[in-house]
């Protein structure tokens, strides 16, 4: 089942509350809480009272979403355990984690994915510019070299791609494409409407689909940043949603009656 979320991220003008107000005013599922903006990595208290805040709105919290950079770790992984721990904590499935720049070795990242295996929660590799997945090709290459259940990929439509590169970027990442973050930018990174290029969607959603590994445990496309604020971003954020929604609803069987 393919679930729609909201990255926190997106709402840095915003509280709590206000983020989990936003998220179920556009009716979505889920919110993926971001280390810089809402839970920080030293507090467990208010990653508990996130946790406790989100499922009492009736939403789930899709991802942790950190800013930090594996590859740099030289044998110290206190910071890495200790974003892990508030993971955890969050009960959110996957982490999300940057690369540094240029090449990265593969040891070091299969090390903290059996790192992220013993909370039982995925990585998610995001891609971006200084980081070593800032290109369709260098993912691809990742795909090549790295083998663990326990790291994925956070997928995104690159500023200055191709709508049909990125596309086919996701179509061959599979399931090592753990995460879709659906970014209200157009190419030339002024924010742009997800209808404004509905067909590209249709495409990367059923692919999305066919790679989902455990439909009961859900996959989720997160609403990223680039929104203007207050009644604008929100209903910028509900016509997305809604433009997603039907997308899903189409390429998703409905539930059988009893």
């Amino acid at each position: 089942m393919i679930r729609l979320g909201l990255c926190s991220g997106a709402c840095i003008t915003r509280d709590i509350p206000g983020v989990l107000a936003a998220a179920s005013a556009a009716r979505l599922d889920a919110v993926e809480w971001a280390a810089d903006a809402h839970v920080g990595s030293g507090d467990r208290k208010a990653a508990e009272d996130a946790m406790m805040s989100t499922l009492r709105s009736g939403l789930t919290t899709a991802a942790y979403a950190t800013l930090y950079q594996a590859g740099g770790e030289q044998g110290d992984f206190r910071r890495f355990d200790a974003l892990l721990a508030i993971a955890s904590t969050l009960q959110a499935p996957l982490m999300r984690v940057y690369t540094v720049a240029g090449p990265i070795e593969r040891e070091p990242l299969l090390r903290l994915g059996d790192r992220a295996a013993e909370k039982g929660i995925r990585l998610c590799l995001s891609m971006g510019r200084g980081t070593s997945l800032d290109s369709y090709e260098r993912l691809a290459g990742l795909l090549e070299r790295v083998q663990h259940d326990f790291i994925r990929v956070a997928w995104e439509d690159l500023p200055g791609s191709k709508s049909d590169e990125a596309t086919a970027a996701l179509e061959g990442a599979g399931a090592f494409a753990g995460l879709v973050v659906a970014r209200c930018a157009g190419r030339d990174g002024r924010p742009r409407a997800v209808a404004t290029d509905e067909g590209a969607w249709r495409k990367r959603l059923q692919a999305f689909k066919r790679a989902e590994m455990d439909p009961k445990m859900g996959s989720f496309v997160l609403l990223g940043a680039s929104r203007p604020e207050g009644a604008a971003g929100d209903e910028s954020l509900a016509a997305d949603a809604s433009t997603l929604r039907a997308i899903i609803a189409e390429i998703e069987p409905a539930p059988k009656r009893k």
